[in-house]
């Protein structure tokens, strides 16, 4: 089998000048050996010459390789103790205008990326802040980005939101639930590869320099040598005395445990240190 995911891997790699190389060994059997019942194979080894042979195939792999799953308000508690307490300190911390710079990595069909912009904007009407926010959602999907650009939701997926959040930052109608002009015009949607080795940010962020990172639940699909390098760029990207939110089975890296803090003793929030400048 492991031959098998390395042909696979290796191919997907080849066919869309993409790293595939770098996704969890595991994630990538499990999804082969799905697709292989799938398809009524004898032998998870037969996938391969059907994946060269058939154009549809290296799409549908890809996609079930790069786990899609989102939702709005996703861990309840860690966006009720950013919006309530993280993101208003560090709002009062830098009082009067100024930017306020998130980024949404791996933001899947927008779900999160509007849920930090429901909670960021509530905490600059409750201070009356004049700061000004910009959202960046990345993903590779292209076709996520377009239902996010869209900001359409059907019934099912606002299960995670309040009757006070739906009622004011959605607009109900034709059996969907879209995000407010408002809410969705504090984001940028934009394709970004965060394994890709010529770039750490968003290229329409030009220069990274994030108050607020998420990104949840991509980094545990990766192999180790994958992670720390995505970690490394989401580390560099990231203002000093910034936030990083990661998933729940996802750590800081030991090289990176002395230079970012848990916030909480609960959750995965955590915020960079600020590295004193030594005397000359």
């Amino acid at each position: 089998m492991h031959d098998t995911v390395a042909e696979v891997l290796c191919f997907l790699t080849e066919h869309f000048g993409e790293d595939f190389h770098s996704y969890s060994q595991a994630l990538a059997e499990k999804r082969i050996l799905e697709r292989a019942a799938q398809l009524r194979l004898p032998h998870p080894a037969q996938y391969v010459a059907l994946l060269r042979e058939e154009p549809a195939e290296p799409p549908f792999m890809a996609r079930m390789l790069r786990i899609r799953f989102s939702s709005f308000f996703r861990d309840p508690l860690q966006f009720e103790l950013l919006g309530s307490l993280v993101i208003p300190s560090m709002l009062m911390q830098a009082p009067g205008s100024r930017f306020f710079r998130a980024w949404s990595a791996a933001c899947a069909g927008g779900e999160e990326a509007c849920s930090l912009a429901i909670i960021i904007d509530e905490a600059v009407q409750l201070l009356e802040s004049k700061t000004q926010v910009q959202i960046f959602a990345t993903d590779i999907a292209e076709d996520a980005l377009a239902e996010a650009r869209m900001g359409s939701y059907a019934p099912g997926s606002v299960d995670g939101v309040t009757l006070g959040r739906l009622n004011k930052h959605f607009i109900h109608g034709n059996n969907a639930y879209r995000i407010t002009p408002k809410i969705l015009g504090m984001i940028t949607y934009s394709r970004h590869d965060l394994l890709d080795p010529h770039t750490y940010v968003p290229p329409e962020s030009l220069f990274g320099g994030f108050d607020l990172i998420s990104c949840r639940n991509f980094l545990m699909y990766l192999d180790p040598e994958g992670y720390l390098r995505v970690f490394d760029n989401l580390f560099r990207a990231l203002n000093p005395e910034g936030v990083l939110l990661l998933g729940k089975a996802e750590s800081v890296p030991e090289r990176y445990a002395p230079y970012l803090e848990r916030i909480f003793d609960c959750g995965s929030l955590y915020r960079k240190k600020t590295v004193p400048r030594r005397n000359r």
